[in-house]
Formats: C-alpha cells, structure tokens, sequence
C-alpha cells in the first residue's frame, strides 16, 4: 500500500461542530462501558480538525464514527496487520497498550494512510450486521405473529445487508433461566445460539417455539454478499476490537446465511417497497422490520417513510418491527400494526444495541 502523507482537507465552521459533537455522543453514549479504546479515540478525534475532516469523506448520512474505526480496522485487519497502531486493539495484540496512550499513533495512522482511508469512507456505508440483534427482535416477531392468529411471518428486512437477521428462524435464543427455544440440533444453525439477558421488572414474552416464517426478503441499498470475502472483510471491520464474541458470531452467522442465502434485494426501501409486497402472498403477517436503520435516513427522509407506511396500510394490512435510537436511554424496541390507512405503535423493551440484553416495558 502506498502512504499519503497530506493533510485532509479542511471542512466549514459548522460542519466541524456537528462532527465533533456525534464524535463526543458516540463516546459517551455508545463506547461508555464498551468500547475503552472507542471511547478514548473518539473524545481526542473529537478535538482534531485534521482527523473530524477526514471524517467528513464519509456521507454526511453514515454514523461517521463508526465509519473512521471501521475504516482504520479494516486497514489492520489487512494490509496494514504490522503497523505499531496493531498494539491497542484488543483483538490484535495478547496485551493491548492502554488506550489512553493510543490517539497520537491513531492521528499518524490516518494521516499516513489519509488517501487510502478517504476512498473507503466515501465507497462503503455502516452495514453492521449483528446476528445477536435477532434475540432483541424475537419476541416483537412472537408478538406480531401471535396479534394476527399465529398465522406465518412473511419478513421483510429494510438495512438487510448480508441477511445475517434474515434468518433468525435458524439460530437457538437462550434468554438465561433455562429459557431457550430455537434450533439447536446437530446442523449448522446449532453453530449461532444467542444469548440475551432479561433486565428489569418484566420478562420478555418468550415463545415455546419460533414463529413459523413463510417467506423472507430483505431492502439494501448496498447489500453484502455473505459469500464475497471483500464485503466480508468489512462486516469484520465494523466489529468494536473488544468484542471478540461478536466477531466469532459473526464468521458463524456468515457461514449459516452462505449454506442458504435468502434473497436481497439491491435499491432504495422507499422505491422497492411497494413492489416487494405486492409480491408476497395473501396468506400469512406481513412482517417489515428493521434495526439501526432509521437513523441512517435524513429527518425529512424519516417523514417520507413513516407516511408510505401509512399509506401502504390502505391496500393491506400488515406489522412492523423497528430496533432504533429513540428518545430513550438505550435503543427502542418498537411495534406498529398498519391497517386501513392507520397506525397503533406500542414501545416494547429498552435494547442494548448489540444484542446482550433486553429490558421489556410492554404490559
């Protein structure tokens, strides 16, 4: 790999703001807890107009830091395995340095890759596909299957990237306390068994067995092949580097959507939508949903969505799961029943964003 040694560019007043806040929200809100390196990175590079420019090469719509680290990652992960900046990912050193010390071989980092860095930022998008999600959206599927007779989901995923949520039905859910339920016989699926802690007052209402699904389609704008080593390579990359569980989740996911890849369809969810359901049988639930997808869209892109769900609701009936930042303390998990041109939505459980645990505030 060649180096580039310039400077980014430098970017307005108020778009460097705006960075450096999500920069300062990412560390306390997502990091805290989680990620010490992340956490860390993201509190300095907050501050550094040289690395909040580079930043800024990614869509002004992408979770941008998210995208930075991926981007670093998914330089060390390959080309750059032997670079001094390997030493405070966790991942990738037996005894990483502390992560306090790490921002100044991060800054040198991009700025010497700051060419390489800049095109990946501005070709990929945030396509995280945590399979442990699917524990958090389980019991919602359980709810919508249960509200409509037990009648077999027909899924549609928005933001389905590499399907890895497309085929929750295959994997086991272990819910602690002796409560599982899904597949966890001697095939490939008995590989992914997720485990979401119950927290709080309320337990989540955990089926005996999965709701049946009939079919299952999933929305990207720019999918990820499970089978394409490079789109897979990036799916690592998004990993946080003290989550060496996510990681090994994820080859083993991959390997479960490889042995029978649903079908993704590449384009806009506003545009493909309505094609996609006119497709779906009559008989069944149709089941859209989606998990750290909405807060990719632009708020006027947000009201445009939530009004073509609306207004498909006039010609069928049909539910809809969102996994998403809120108002909340923790991302929101949500159920909305669509008929006759109407909406009932119910807040049902507080989420961790990666799938460890649920907090269920449903009667």
């Amino acid at each position: 790999m060649s180096h580039d040694n310039q400077t980014p560019a430098t970017i307005a007043p108020a778009e460097r703001a705006d960075l450096s806040t999500r920069f300062r929200r990412f560390a306390d809100r997502e990091c805290r807890g989680v990620s010490p390196l992340y956490q860390a990175l993201a509190r300095a590079v907050a501050k550094d107009d040289d690395i909040l420019a580079l930043a800024a090469c990614a869509p002004p719509e992408q979770p941008r830091p998210n995208m930075l680290f991926a981007a670093v990652r998914a330089l060390l992960l390959g080309s750059a395995a032997d670079d001094p900046l390997n030493r405070f990912y966790a991942d990738l050193t037996a005894k990483p340095a502390p992560a306090r010390r790490a921002f100044p071989v991060f800054r040198a980092f991009c700025l010497r890759h700051n060419a390489v860095l800049a095109d990946i930022l501005s070709k990929r998008v945030v396509s995280t596909n945590e399979a442990a999600r699917s524990a958090c959206l389980m019991p919602a599927f359980a709810q919508a299957a249960a509200g409509n007779g037990g009648l077999p989901l027909h899924l549609v995923e928005i933001g389905a990237s590499a399907g890895l949520n497309l085929v929750w039905d295959r994997y086991a859910f272990d819910y602690g306390s002796g409560r599982r339920v899904g597949d966890i016989g001697g095939d490939v699926a008995a590989r992914v068994s997720l485990k979401c802690l119950p927290r709080g007052r309320r337990s989540p209402p955990i089926p005996a067995t999965l709701p049946a699904v009939a079919s299952r389609v999933g929305i990207d704008r720019q999918p990820m092949d499970a089978g394409r080593e490079a789109d897979a390579h990036w799916l690592r990359a998004l990993v946080w580097p003290e989550q060496a569980g996510r990681a090994e989740r994820l080859t083993q996911a991959l390997a479960v959507v490889r042995a029978d890849p649903p079908l993704i369809v590449e384009g806009d969810a506003m545009a493909c939508l309505p094609p996609v359901l006119a497709e779906i049988p009559r008989n069944g639930t149709v089941c859209l949903y989606h998990s750290f997808t909405l807060n990719q869209f632009p708020p006027a892109a947000r009201q445009v969505f939530e009004a073509l769900m609306v207004s498909l609701a006039g010609d069928r009936p049909f539910v809809r799961v969102g996994l998403e930042w809120g108002d909340g303390p923790a991302p929101e998990l949500r159920l909305y029943a669509y008929r006759d041109g109407k909406v009932a939505a119910r807040l049902l459980a507080y989420c961790d964003p990666h799938g460890a645990w649920i907090e269920w505030l449903a009667p």
